[in-house]
């Protein structure tokens, strides 16, 4: 193929329009699109990271109300919990102090009533050692006889005599002595000691009972009650 000298001074014309038209159709439109791109792309970034910071300190302060919430809470419940437990305190303390009025009140009304019961008791056992007694004088001639003439003792007589519990020796004299007032004779006594009297004494002279126990009261009040 044979070139000529036209042929190509045509070609690097066309050439040289063609870069110049590109350049003004197309390279600085393209490089103003790419411009404004990269712009855009760069207000996106920071826009986004402007958003990223706010979201950060939106969360900085959202954990921060979250700790102070939290601290309120845990707070209002140590309160509540000591109040409570105050509360608590305060009832037990008064229901302990109207338990201990109700038990001293008790005890101080049981005491009342035992001495009551015992003064009532003593009463009835009284009325009934002289009903016993009564008994005694009215069955036994000479013991009535005796206690109307105030008798020298005479003679001595021996007997066991039970009592409900040890005594000393005072209190077997005295026992001893009313024994032979009633009798008018000296007593030669064997002591024994029988818990089942409950009380007082009992003495068995030749054949004869004189019982002054408690039990034998008890027996004849509940006769006397049947």
């Amino acid at each position: 193929m044979e070139l000529y000298p036209i042929d190509i001074a045509i070609h690097l014309v066309n050439i040289g329009v063609l870069y110049v038209l590109l350049r003004v159709l197309v390279w600085k439109p393209v490089v103003a699109f790419m411009a404004a791109r990269e712009a855009r792309i760069a207000g996106q970034l920071r826009e986004a990271e402007e958003l990223k910071a706010q979201a950060q300190e939106l969360k900085n302060q959202y954990d921060s109300q979250l700790a102070d919430v939290k601290n309120t809470c845990d707070q209002m419940l140590s309160d509540g919990r000591r109040e409570a437990q105050a509360t608590v305190d305060q009832y037990l303390s008064q229901a302990q102090e109207q338990a201990a009025s109700i038990v001293s009140q008790a005890k101080t009304d049981a005491q009342e009533e035992k001495l009551r019961a015992l003064d009532q008791a003593k009463g009835d056992l009284a009325d009934l050692a002289v009903d016993m007694a009564g008994r005694i004088l009215r069955f036994d001639a000479d013991i009535h006889q005796n206690l109307l003439n105030h008798a020298q003792k005479q003679g001595t007589r021996t007997g066991v005599l039970k009592v409900a519990q040890p005594c000393d020796d005072t209190a077997l004299a005295q026992i001893r002595e009313q024994l032979e007032n009633l009798l008018a004779c000296h007593l030669d006594l064997t002591v024994e000691v029988d818990p089942a009297l409950v009380g007082g004494f009992s003495a068995l002279v030749e054949g004869k009972v004189y019982d002054f126990s408690y039990r034998a009261q008890l027996s004849n009040m509940q006769h006397r009650l049947a």
